[in-house]
């Protein structure tokens, strides 16, 4: 794991050293720049040294008498399988790194070498022959890549952040990723909150030459089994076996490996495994809560489970109990996360790699992903209601007596409304409705006047794209597809690589092999949700070493009390950044509607808790990366030059 930088047709001198330093924290262990004047090419890497830890990795990596340059970020877990093809046939290079197969194996089969490739990657190679530069992501963007189109020539990295050091950068927001970020937490697709810059899509290439960029998909991942398609739970008999070699595969590592264990399914799991085939992690993580109103939250004692889990399998047991965040956390999070994501877990993710990180270890494993591939999401219970009943549940839903909502709880009383608002459309609006954390219309509606006309003029469509290709789909697998291609790698996996890279930690996530997802396709979807019981399928096939209490738990989110914070300390803080002369003459969001959406959170009469959240995210985004600059409103208008050595 580590950090990439480059530029192709770009001619400034500090340009590369400079976006090298901005992404120091993703490589601690050592720095390596190439660059070709004539070419106009640049290559910069920041390691985190875990596969082969000598010099002999290092990077930018020359192979093949020198013709390719390579930079790489992530792990290939079959990299001694192909090492053994590739010198077979000839070819020299350290057998010891999985990044020097990467230069050979596109020597023999060009583009078609990626098919060949399991692990999690972003990398960049420059064919000096060709004189063309080729960029590709791994299929389910694990790792992040951005870039940005400028002037015939290119500039990319593993964050959004490097790419400030770049003088001639646009820096006019994209309104319509705001309107994403504010109704989902997350802007699906390419965009973020800069219009120049894009982000290159999960299972996709981008290749350069000189003035000419092209993108297009390598990876398409295979349908699902029809809705005929038969329920033996034979279906399910060979996932423990292909379970344990995607574990004992990803813990192949030369620095210590440890795991997220929050005492769900899917951490516990994955912990499970590791002792199971002998790989017993050095430390494993849990968050907890302190304090009261957890469980009107959604949330419950993950210590607890764990506990219960590490005693099980004899585990060593770190527990964090996590505090109430400040203003200046939020602050942290927004530039690490490069985007304005209003999700709390992160701050989470980040604590547990720094613990890790001061035990001496490198590697975490994690549960990312299981809930997306196996079904464990409320909104998917939700669908698979919808597939059974269809429709008219909604009816039943707003035939139920107000006195009974009344005497609902809190949580409970959430979820009855985010359920009626899902079932009141068609099935097309069923499916974006249930990735609306906050309703587009409520979102919307906190913006100011220019920002509105601006969304409106252009709404986001992304979604809408992506189920014209699942149209003919069963529901359940329809809602699946957008986790796998959306909410995963533009929310999830984000967050996870940058929390967790800002201390110097690689999370790996088996539950994304390719070998477990392909399988997990072949599933029924009536086998993921049976009855009421998500992932059954998953609970099934590997519940035989995990304790019942783990097993029958409620599903609960890896995240924070989003709405106890802010009707505590944090809330001040936020109602003085609200009042701030900065919110009020930036003129993204409007002030009187943003106070209202407040007001009526805090006095309980709507919750409005993470449409607070992301407007909070937004605002420190914009101050932390634009303020002081010069920032645009139209297109056209560049950026002043950043000096990488003062704060950001």
């Amino acid at each position: 794991m580590c950090g990439i930088a480059g530029f192709l047709g770009i001619d400034e001198e500090r340009l590369l050293g400079d976006m090298s330093q901005l992404i120091a924290h993703r490589g601690p262990d050592g720095a390596g720049q190439w660059s070709d004047r004539d070419a106009m090419v640049g290559l910069a890497h920041r390691r985190l040294s875990i596969i082969d830890t000598s010099d002999g990795a290092a990077q930018p990596m020359l192979s093949c008498n020198d013709r390719y340059v390579v930079v790489f970020n992530g792990e290939i877990y079959n990299f001694r399988e192909l090492g053994v093809e590739l010198a077979a046939r000839g070819y020299r290079f350290n057998p010891n790194s999985d990044t020097a197969v990467i230069a050979p194996l596109y020597d023999l089969e060009g583009e078609a070498m990626l098919d060949r490739l399991n692990g999690m990657f972003s990398f960049a190679l420059w064919d000096r022959s060709r004189r063309e530069l080729l960029i590709a992501r791994d299929s389910f963007g694990v790792k992040p890549l951005y870039f940005v189109k400028s002037g015939g020539g290119l500039v990319f990295a593993s964050e959004l952040k490097a790419l400030f050091a770049y003088s001639r950068l646009d820096l006019e927001v994209d309104l319509v990723a705001i309107g994403d970020y504010l109704t989902h937490l997350w802007s699906p697709g390419e965009r973020t909150p800069l219009r120049s810059v894009a982000k290159l899509a999960p299972g996709h290439l981008l290749k350069a030459r000189r003035g000419d960029v092209e993108i297009r998909r390598w990876h398409c991942s295979a349908p699902p089994v029809a809705e005929g398609g038969t329920e033996n739970v034979g279906a399910i008999a060979g996932l423990g076996r292909i379970f344990d070699q995607v574990v004992s595969d990803q813990c192949m590592s030369d620095a210590p490996v440890g795991a997220f264990l929050s005492g769900g399914v899917d951490s516990s799991a994955i912990v499970a495994a590791m002792v199971a085939n002998g790989h017993v992690p050095r430390r494993t993580y849990c968050v907890g809560f302190e304090g009261a109103g957890l469980e009107e939250e959604g949330f419950s004692d993950d210590l607890t489970h764990a506990r219960e889990v590490a005693a099980l399998l004899d585990v060593p047991l770190t527990p964090l109990l996590a505090p109430s965040p400040t203003m200046q956390d939020f602050e942290t999070l927004a530039y690490t996360l490069d985007e304005p994501q209003a999700d709390p877990a992160p701050l989470y993710v980040g604590a547990i790699a720094r613990a890790a990180r001061a035990d001496g270890i490198k590697v975490l494993l994690g549960g990312v992903g299981g809930d997306d591939i196996f079904s464990g999401y409320r909104r998917h219970r939700a669908a698979a209601m919808r597939a059974r009943l269809g429709g008219w549940f909604g009816g039943i839903l707003e035939a139920l007596p107000p006195a009974t909502v009344r005497v609902m709880g809190q949580a409970s009383k959430r979820r009855i409304e985010k359920l009626r608002y899902m079932f009141a459309g068609s099935e097309q609006e069923f499916l974006i409705r249930a990735f609306e954390f906050n309703p587009r219309e409520s979102a919307i509606a906190c913006l100011g006047g220019e920002a509105r006309d601006a969304i409106d003029a252009a709404p986001s469509k992304w979604l809408e794209q992506a189920l014209m290709r699942t149209v003919d789909w069963p529901l359940v697998e329809r809602m699946l597809d957008l986790e796998l291609h959306g909410f995963l790698p533009d929310h999830n996996l984000n967050y996870t690589d940058k929390a967790s890279m800002a201390h110097g930690v690689e999370v790996r996530v088996p539950f994304l092999d390719p070998r477990l997802v392909g399988y997990a396709r072949r599933i029924p979807w009536r086998l993921k949700i049976r009855g009421l019981s998500e992932k059954w399928a998953l609970k099934k096939g590997l519940g035989s070493r995990l304790p019942l209490s783990v097993l029958k738990r409620r599903k609960t989110g890896f995240g924070g009390p989003v709405r106890l914070w802010l009707a505590g300390q944090t809330g001040e803080m936020v109602a003085d950044l609200f009042a701030s002369r900065g919110f009020r003459e930036r003129g993204l969001f409007d002030v009187g509607g943003v106070r209202k959406a407040f007001d009526d959170l805090r006095s309980g009469r709507r919750d409005n808790s993470y449409l607070i959240l992301a407007i909070v995210m937004t605002e420190l985004w914009m101050k932390r990366f634009l303020d002081g600059r010069s920032t645009a409103t139209a297109a056209g208008r560049s950026a002043k030059r950043i000096d990488v050595a003062a704060p950001i």
